[in-house]
This record gives structure tokens, sequence and C-alpha cells, in this order.
């Protein structure tokens, strides 16, 4: 029998406030852009005005609160990614005794779509809680945001951006930003399979290097052989060079490709400012590519320096005659209260204020 709740991990974020910004909080904005006229009618009561196109790909909230169950004000919903017309791969199962099943792709339902993916969100204020799915993560939650709020609705100037930080849990870092000595990027990088070269030289390389930052950081969202390349090209000189170095590696060796930033000063400590960049420039970059080393702790990148809220949801079941089949879709409203205890949670230990 299928499990009926499923185990999440619940990721805190703050909006970013800059300057030019309104005094409105987050949660004030999307709820009058939700209650905005278009067409005739409120973006809330008419789904199609809520579809955000880019390219091939659309995304809308579909299910949308605006009150907790004991009434707290604040607005929840998801984000569903679908694309018109999509054909979905189904294999057959009715000749068993055959070497293979027949595999064809199948259209939706008439006036159906199949949804790729479902996220879900939640903002009291200023802060948001973001459940991601696979493929939809906060960066997508921060594009549809800003599509809402400055294309959409036109609440927010189109020079503005939504930056949704991330905050190190200072518990498990081992102190605050001020503690914090190192941040360490990446990790083992499997590179994809190449066609041999024989007769190379081998090449060892050893490179140390210090870096400082005195503006905004951003992290592109790549992960694996990708990002270690592309770190390697830079350090070494070119993909020849790269290649070359990749051959010296052992076929049964994991390939580390890390890169540290970190501060070091007799005078004076280094500026709020420039870690808090670094703690938001670097929000998007996956949890298993991040390391914080810190005065009172070490912590491996295994997810857990930032701020996060782990759970168990209940999934929808589906009737079929007298039996309940559990499905793989979330109860939103379940969803919700997991959100809101996160919320009382944080508040209550004092990680993040009202």
């Amino acid at each position: 029998m299928a499990a009926e709740k499923k185990p999440v991990t619940i990721h805190y974020r703050k909006y970013q406030r800059e300057a030019g910004h309104p005094a409105t909080t987050l949660e004030g904005m999307i709820a009058a852009a939700m209650n905005s006229v278009a067409d005739g009618a409120r973006l809330r009561d008419r789904y199609v005005s809520r579809v955000h196109t880019v390219g091939d790909d659309n995304y809308f909230v579909n299910t949308y609160f605006t009150a907790a169950a004991n009434g707290t004000s604040l607005v929840f919903g998801d984000v569903i990614h679908f694309t018109k017309g999509h054909l979905q791969a189904l294999f057959q199962v009715g000749q068993p005794a055959q070497p293979y099943a027949p595999v064809q792709q199948m259209p939706a339902p008439a006036q159906s779509e199949y949804v790729h993916s479902q996220m879900f969100w939640m903002v009291k204020g200023d802060h948001v809680f973001i459940l991601q799915s696979i493929s939809l993560r906060t960066e997508h939650f921060e594009q549809y945001l800003a599509w809402l709020l400055r294309e959409k609705t036109q609440l927010l100037p189109d020079t503005l951006g939504i930056v949704l930080a991330a905050k190190f849990d200072q518990q498990l870092v081992g102190g605050d930003l001020d503690d914090i000595q190192e941040i360490v990027i990446g990790g083992v990088a499997t590179q994809p399979t190449e066609p041999q070269i024989e007769n190379l030289p081998p090449v060892t390389q050893e490179v140390e290097r210090n870096v400082t930052t005195t503006g905004e950081v951003e992290a592109a969202r790549q992960t694996g052989w990708a990002q270690a390349r592309e770190i390697l090209r830079t350090l070494l000189g070119g993909d020849a060079t790269v290649n070359q170095f990749m051959q010296a590696v052992p076929p049964d060796a994991d390939l580390r490709v890390e890169v540290h930033i970190g501060y070091k000063t007799r005078k004076r400590q280094v500026s709020r400012v420039a870690l808090r960049q670094l703690e938001t420039g670097l929000r998007n970059l996956p949890d298993s590519q991040l390391q914080v080393k810190s005065k009172g702790a070490s912590k491996a990148a295994d997810g857990t320096i930032r701020l996060h809220h782990p759970a168990a949801i209940n999934l929808l079941k589906r009737q079929d005659g007298d039996t309940a089949i559990v499905g793989s879709l979330m109860d939103p409203a379940d969803v919700l209260r997991a959100m809101f205890e996160a919320y009382t949670v944080f508040i209550a230990n004092g990680k993040i204020v009202e």
C-alpha cells in the first residue's frame, strides 16, 4: 500500500527590498495583484488571466488562499507548469509474455493538459516559504512574481527585480554571518563519457585563489560537470588544457572542483553587506553544491545550512469503487498547514522576526 504522507522540505526565503520598492509587503502586493481586474474580471477569479507563457512553457497560479486555518491573514498558492499539446509516454501491460512492452505517446484527454510539475508557496509579510518540485524551483517563482507584479499588473516598475533571499541557519553554520570564515561552492563532478586519447603526458595542477567581492554575486544555476568545466576552463586557460587535464585523472577517481570564497583581515571585521550579498547571490545554487565553514562549525554540503523546515504532507486520494487509491499530488490545505507551522516555529525560536 502506498504511503499516505510525503516527507518534504519547506525552504525559507525573505523578500529583499531595494531602493524604490513600495512600502507594501510582498504579501500585500500579491493580494493586490490577484484582486486587480483584467478583461473584466479579477485575476483571482479567472485562471487563464494568470497564465504566464515563456516560449512553449506555461506557468500559472492555480490554488490561491488568503488565510490560514485559524484565520491569520497571508497569501498561499501553487505554480503549475504545463505545455500545450504535450504527449505523455505510456507502455502497454496487456501482453506480459512478449519480450518487450509497446511504448506510445498519448495526448491528454479532450479539454485537458498534462501537468509537468507543481510547486507551492506561502507569503506572510515579506517572509516566503517554498515547497519546490523537481523542475520548479525558487527562481521560477521569482520569475513568475516578476511577471505578475511588473508586466501583468504594473504594481512594480520594470527597473525593480524580485529577489527572494536565502538565509543561513545560525545554529547549523555555527553562528551569525560575522562568524562565517569561508563559503565553499562545488563538489564531485562527473564528466560525460568521452573518447579516450592515448599517450598524453600527465598534467598536475594545483591552484589556490583568494576571491574578494564588493558587489552583487550572482550564481548561475549550473551543476555537476558543466559547472566544473567552466571553472577549469577559466583557471587553466581553455578547452584544450581542460581536456589534457582530464586525461590525467584516473578512471576510478572522483574529481572534486571547488571554489572557496573567504575573508582574512586583521584590521577590522568584514562588512556584513558583503557577506549578505554572498548569502543572497548564491540563493539559487543547489544545496548539494554549497558548504559553509565558520568559527563554530564546518557544515557538509547536505542541504541543511539554509533555513528550512521538515514536514510530512498528506497525499490526495482517488476513489475507485470502495477503494481509496493514494496518488502523488499533495493536499494543498495540508501544505498550507505545514508552511504556517514553519512560520510559527521560526517566529517562536527567534530565527525570523515578524
